[in-house]
């Protein structure tokens, strides 16, 4: 399952929805024999690299947690773009964090995969919104 190879131009384009980048991410985590050169679905790799930080990180990062993958899946989610937002924008987005960290078992779950990082007062606060740590 793998979406059609993008355009380089079209990596960042607004046409690409946050389920689009979603899909794509949870595909490239689950091609085991994957190179990235070349590959049709690096891009939502990419794009996460290229967004680490921003609303639509948040909103994608949300939205693959939603499409419920595997194990596998969500252990990068958590390392990778999860720990990054939390490190490079963590005050601007921790009080959302601990919302849906509240609101969502997945989501707190999630947070006990993501390694110290940010502010001392924002990782003690997602300390406080995680599950166990895994």
């Amino acid at each position: 399952m793998t979406a059609p190879e993008p355009d380089p131009d079209e990596i960042d384009s607004p046409s690409r929805s946050i389920e689009e980048w979603a899909s794509a991410y949870i595909a490239f985590q689950l091609d085991a024999g994957r190179p990235t050169d070349g590959h049709p679905d690096w891009w939502a790799v990419e794009k996460f690299m290229d967004a680490s930080g921003t609303e639509e990180c948040w909103e994608a990062i949300l939205m693959v947690l939603s499409k419920e993958p595997p194990d596998t899946v969500l252990g990068v989610l958590a390392a990778g773009p999860l720990e990054d937002l939390i490190h490079f924008t963590g005050p601007q987005f921790i009080d959302r964090i601990e919302t849906e960290a509240r609101r969502s078992p997945a989501f707190r779950d999630l947070l006990g995969g993501v390694w110290k990082s940010g502010t001392p007062d924002v990782w003690a606060r997602v300390e406080s919104a995680r599950g166990e740590p895994w």
